[in-house]
């Protein structure tokens, strides 16, 4: 015989889809009413009504007041999430350092911090740092997404140390770190940023193109990231470039560090500044610099044919590089292909870091919920 009491998979997933509708609402809007859920969902008022007591019981809302409607008698209580229904970490992990921020499961801020580097193993500056963005906070870490600058492996989460790479992270695995920990490459992270909130919003596929201490492309075709089958796709600094990878191609043109195979993004940036100058050789120098990275991203173009090409990062958000860039693309490719800096300027792996962190964290609340 089937038991009464245990909810039809059907009806379990109804109610789910409810409660996701009234916590999806609350994160973005935070404080709210049953009668502004149901208007702005269109759930029925009882549905509605019942998935706020479940949802309150479950302790991921809390009622914090009461407001007349405007009608006369009745008296609207307001929701909103409980202070304890959990916080989320995003880590930005590169060569200055480790940077922290934690927040609610609606984005707001509770802590950040920057851990500079200590000579420790990167595996475990990196569990300390999200232990310390973990403790004395209300509720639960319901997710950890950590930045870093290498690849990932899709398969095993764990960091791909590239031949000669400068970056540090070489070591790092997703479950010594933590549970529940989100590790990915920067610069996929900051092609999500722009995904969901800057210039590749509508755009049906794109193409971002990291430029920075490093080099790297991620691919969106619609929603889908192409991590390729070892998580190695967009790593252009290995294209070849008349006989040398790119990253040396740009390094014998004086862009790369003496210290480590990275380029020197300082001297790209003087570059900028001189050639915005006036400065005949550095002009000269920022054509040749637009052209060798403009070749390397029309060639992405001509294979995958986006959108947009977004340029991000340090020295490829700059205007005076990315109409260089787009100069050639523009000559070198079949079609029109749109070339413009992102949008999203302020640490934009970070952001990206958090957005995941605050998608895996929701649909952990909602987990819970379930199992209550």
């Amino acid at each position: 015989m089937s038991d009464p009491d245990r909810p039809l998979p059907r009806l379990a997933m109804l109610r789910a889809m409810t409660d996701r509708a009234v916590l999806d609402h609350v994160f973005v809007h935070n404080r709210t009413t049953r009668a502004e859920l149901a208007a702005t969902t269109g759930i029925s008022k009882p549905t509605i009504s019942e998935s706020v007591r479940r949802l309150e019981t479950a302790g991921a809302l809390q009622a914090t007041g009461t407001d007349q409607t405007g009608r006369r008698g009745r008296i609207a209580t307001f929701y909103e999430l409980a202070a304890d229904a959990g916080r989320v970490v995003a880590v930005e992990v590169n060569q200055q350092g480790i940077r922290t921020v934690t927040t609610d499961l609606t984005g707001t801020v509770l802590a950040a911090d920057h851990h500079a580097p200590d000579g420790h193993p990167m595996t475990t500056a990196v569990r300390a740092a999200v232990a310390a963005a973990s403790s004395g906070g209300p509720g639960p870490i319901r997710a950890t997404a950590v930045s870093v600058a290498n690849p990932v492996d899709p398969v095993t989460h764990e960091v791909v140390a590239l031949p000669g790479s400068p970056f540090p992270e070489g070591t790092i695995r997703a479950g010594e770190v933590g549970r529940d920990v989100l590790l990915d490459n920067d610069v996929n992270f900051s092609a999500l940023a722009e995904r969901r909130e800057g210039a590749a919003r509508d755009a049906k596929s794109f193409v971002y193109v990291y430029v920075g201490a490093g080099l790297g492309v991620s691919l969106y075709v619609g929603d889908q990231l192409v991590r390729g089958a070892h998580g190695l796709a967009g790593e252009i600094g290995y294209l070849d470039s008349s006989g040398a990878t790119l990253a040396e191609a740009l390094a014998g043109q004086g862009f790369g560090r003496s210290d480590a195979p990275s380029l020197d993004v300082d001297a790209i940036l003087t570059t900028l500044s001189r050639a915005a100058e006036g400065d005949a050789a550095a002009a000269s120098r920022l054509r040749q610099l637009g052209a060798t990275l403009g070749r390397a991203v029309a060639a992405i173009c001509t294979i995958v044919d986006p959108d947009v090409v977004l340029l991000g990062g340090p020295a490829g958000s700059r205007p005076e590089l990315v109409a260089e860039i787009r100069q050639t693309v523009t000559a070198a490719t079949p079609g029109p292909v749109r070339v413009e800096a992102g949008a999203v300027t302020d640490s934009a792996a970070l952001r990206g870091a958090l957005l995941s962190a605050l998608d895996h964290g929701r649909a952990a609340l909602l987990a819970a919920v379930a199992e209550t």
